[in-house]
């Protein structure tokens, strides 16, 4: 998704802010919020029978149909586990964002950016697949920025995530904010680097 020069330039984006703010930024990718296996399985399903039903007229074995049946499913199901955009064109784009931001908010709970000492964590979370992108930020954050700030910069940096410029999306983004952060969480003489500056891919 990201070369590795791509993530050095993102990584020295963040030092670069983090260098005169305390407000810690974290990058996070995932190439899927969700295996879809449900909807994957009902729709290998759903091929199955209509092989099934296009088989019937040439008057196959019983055996026969069932082979017919179970190739055309299993076949299907690898197909559209390793290559899911036909199962993501036909879900809604509400419900995959829901999904991909639930995953985001799991994401800043399982990597601690929820119990920095500060409570100035910022999560920009980008999932590959359903071209989501959401900005997360703690307690501190919130309240001094209001969220509507920060998807304004969301809604520009998904134009980039679906040119699949990935590394141009976090940098600009990163970039939007800096002033503004530099500015209301100016770096403190006691100010250490809890986490990571370094991409985190999932």
């Amino acid at each position: 998704m990201l070369t590795n020069e791509e993530k050095k330039q993102i990584s020295q984006k963040i030092k670069k802010v983090e260098d005169r703010s305390s407000a810690e930024l974290v990058a996070v990718i995932s190439k899927s919020s969700s295996s879809y296996w449900f909807y994957i399985a009902t729709f290998s399903l759903f091929i199955a029978i209509i092989a099934t039903i296009i088989a019937m007229p040439f008057n196959p074995s019983a055996i026969k149909l069932f082979q017919i049946e179970f190739l055309s499913f299993f076949t299907s199901f690898f197909l559209l586990s390793r290559f899911k955009t036909p199962i993501l064109y036909l879900l809604p784009k509400e419900y995959k964002y829901k999904i991909a931001s639930k995953k985001a908010h799991e994401e800043f709970i399982k990597l601690g950016l929820d119990r920095t000492e500060t409570r100035e964590a910022i999560m920009f979370f980008v999932s590959v697949e359903e071209k989501f992108v959401q900005i997360i930020t703690d307690k501190n954050i919130k309240e001094k920025i209001e969220d509507s700030y920060w998807q304004n910069i969301v809604d520009e940096f998904i134009l980039d995530v679906k040119n699949k410029e990935f590394s141009k999306g976090y940098i600009k983004a990163i970039d939007s904010c800096s002033k503004l952060l530099i500015k209301e969480f100016p770096i403190q003489k006691d100010d250490k680097n809890e986490l990571s500056n370094e991409v985190i891919e999932l």
